[in-house]
This record gives structure tokens, sequence and C-alpha cells, in this order.
């Protein structure tokens, strides 16, 4: 079994490459929405300020348009609002999936 030092090792390149790739994707698919840099293996935030809705229009927007079930910014603080908070710790294929719904919904504004 291997000591945790060489499994996190192992995984923490590729949760950052998954990262990149769905800033990316988002971020070079639309201006509206920006995944913010970020050191976590497997957290992304959206800033989502761009679509110009409240908080709960938001969180409507993205479970009914987009589809996605996402943590809301404002659950962090008055200053999360307009913020979204991703989690990309599953397949590269269900990443993919989520920027798909998300850019959809969002030229469909």
């Amino acid at each position: 079994m291997p000591c945790f030092g060489e499994l996190g090792h192992r995984i923490g390149p590729a949760e950052r490459g998954d990262h990149a790739h769905f800033a990316r994707a988002v971020n070079g698919a639309t201006s509206k929405v920006r995944v913010l840099p970020a050191d976590s293996l497997y957290l992304a935030w959206m800033d989502c300020r761009g679509l110009g809705m409240s908080a709960e229009s938001l969180d409507k927007f993205m479970l009914t348009k987009a589809r996605l079930w996402l943590d809301k910014g404002q659950k962090f603080g008055i200053e999360g609002h307009g913020y979204m908070r991703v989690n990309l710790g599953c397949p590269r294929s269900t990443v993919d999936e989520a920027v798909r719904r998300l850019i959809t919904a969002v030229e469909g504004l």
C-alpha cells in the first residue's frame, strides 16, 4: 500500500490538470462566466456575475437551465454572491459534460 505522500503525488497532477482543462474550456467559450485560478486539487470557483443574475436566480439557472448541481457562493458568506463552486473530483467525461451543459445554457440567454 503506498504511503499518503506517494498517493498524493500520483493524483495531484491529474486533478490540477482537470482544473486547467475546465478553466480553459469555460473561459475560452464565454466571457460571462470566468473560472478563477486555484491551487485546489478538485474544486473550482466560477465568477458568474457577468450573467447579471441575483444569487437566487443564478442558483435556479444552474439547476434548471444548465442542469448542474453546484455549491452556491453565498453558502460561504455574503461576498460569495454571484459565484458558484464546482467539484471536479469526477471522471474527465463528467467534467466535459458539465462544460457542455453550462455553455449551452449561457448561450441560450
